[in-house]
């Protein structure tokens, strides 16, 4: 079974399918509509606020320290490790 990603602005909440290689894909599946452009984490566009639980980032250079210590993750590099809320 796989974790739940809720995007709460949004008001949805999906299950992670290990078809995909990041939030930001899942979000695209399922009519979220998160702003983004390199896809590679460098830009830091597609940062959004994780409210609960952890996820694995593959890079972390789009975020600035401040980012980071404010809960930001990079959607376009970032997988699920719980059931996480996003502010999205």
């Amino acid at each position: 079974m796989g974790h739940k990603v809720e995007f709460q602005r949004s008001k949805k909440t999906v299950e992670w399918d290990n078809r995909f290689e990041s939030i930001l894909e899942l979000a695209e599946e399922n009519g979220i509509d998160l702003e983004y452009e390199c896809r590679q984490g460098f830009c830091g566009t597609c940062k959004i606020k994780l409210l609960s639980g952890t996820v694995d980032m593959e890079t972390e250079d789009g975020l600035e320290d401040d980012d980071k210590k404010a809960g930001f993750i990079l959607a376009c590099v970032a997988v699920p490790q719980s059931d996480i809320v996003l502010e999205a």
